[in-house]
């Protein structure tokens, strides 16, 4: 029986230092059947020069956009060309590299899981961070998955995981923001999630490398105004990926509590700006929770939160009349006080 074939999409920018190192450590994959699309962002001659040679090789493609397109589109243009004949696909950023069985590992687990969409392993980090950013699987129903993403999830390592093109083709590629695409991967992952699950591989088999020219190196020298608006625009872009997944009113209102307690970092260190965001006063922090209700409100894919805040709680109200009219004592949850 023949492979499945594998589509590894690379996007390159500004790559020439690193991009051999990645190409190299595909191409010496081991017993899968692939494809590999190269995809250089605009005029960037030297990643062109650095990537040329690799063209030779047949199982290599190499692409020119004409024009810069930047991180988010580019991906998006690599995965979509990658994907063109493949059953399952893969991105691979142009300055990390993986170990030789890397696909061979992930293809194994999520051909065999049905309800998998993506399979992804731990991910090792070098350069100017070290360690392993802890990541669980996701599972469960669509609403489970969104609420284990909204309350623990913020490291990406799925966002390099193998995943089926059937699951890619089921919603819209990767998007970006206003805020400098900050965290975009992760927003995709909750997209990808509504799919089916994602499967952690308990192996360090992805290397990462945090350096100077990186989006994330960018991210973290913003000023504070800048970082609490893309943390703010980041809890609105999941929250809006969470609420697609279902119409039920309580399922809704627990997506909608877990996006908020997300924001505020009621359940965890999520995210690169933690520490600034906890250190907040109180009234910088209500500032923000109160950006974060506007901004719903005025989005049409996540629409007024605070008409889903009322309806809920004169339901409550209600039911509370009601049973009083049994003679029946009821005690109802307080309000949220945003």
């Amino acid at each position: 029986m023949t492979e499945p074939l594998i589509g590894v999409g690379v996007p390159v920018w500004r790559g020439a230092a690193f991009v051999v190192e990645t190409l190299q450590s595909i191409l010496d994959q081991q017993r899968v059947r692939f494809k590999v699309v190269v995809s250089i962002d605009g005029a960037d001659a030297e990643s062109e020069r650095a990537c040329r040679p690799f063209a030779s090789d047949p199982r290599v493609r190499i692409i020119m956009q004409p024009r810069r397109l930047g991180w988010v589109r580019n991906t998006a243009a690599a995965l979509a060309a990658a994907c063109d004949g493949a059953e399952f696909v893969c991105v691979q950023p142009h300055d990390d590299w993986i170990e030789p069985d890397y696909l061979e590992v992930l293809l194994d687990a999520v051909r065999n899981c049905p309800q998998t969409a993506v399979a992804f392993c731990d991910l090792v980090t070098f350069g100017a961070l070290h360690g392993i950013p802890p990541q669980d699987s996701v599972t469960g129903t669509p609403v489970q998955r969104q609420l284990t993403l909204l309350g623990r999830h913020y490291n990406a390592p799925a966002f390099r995981g193998l995943t089926r093109a059937s699951a890619l083709a089921r919603v819209p590629p990767i998007s970006g923001n206003q805020q400098g695409d900050f965290a975009c991967d992760t927003v995709w992952m909750a997209r990808l999630a509504r799919t089916g699950e994602l499967m952690r591989v308990p192996r360090a088999l992805y290397h990462k490398r945090y350096h100077a020219g990186s989006a994330h190196a960018a991210w973290s020298v913003w000023p504070a105004e800048r970082k609490i608006a893309a943390w703010t625009q980041h809890c609105l872009d999941m929250l809006a990926e969470a609420l697609i997944v279902t119409l039920d009113p309580d399922d809704r209102w627990l997506l909608i509590e877990a996006a908020r307690r997300r924001l505020v970092l009621a359940d965890g260190d999520l995210g690169p700006y933690a520490a600034e965001i906890r250190a907040m006063p109180s009234w910088h922090r209500f500032r923000m929770r109160a950006r974060f209700e506007a901004g719903a409100s005025g989005r049409s894919d996540i629409g007024p939160l605070a008409r889903t805040t009322h309806e809920r709680l004169l339901s409550t109200a209600g039911r509370a009349i009601e049973a009083l009219g049994r003679g029946v004592r009821v005690i109802a949850p307080p309000p949220f006080t945003p």
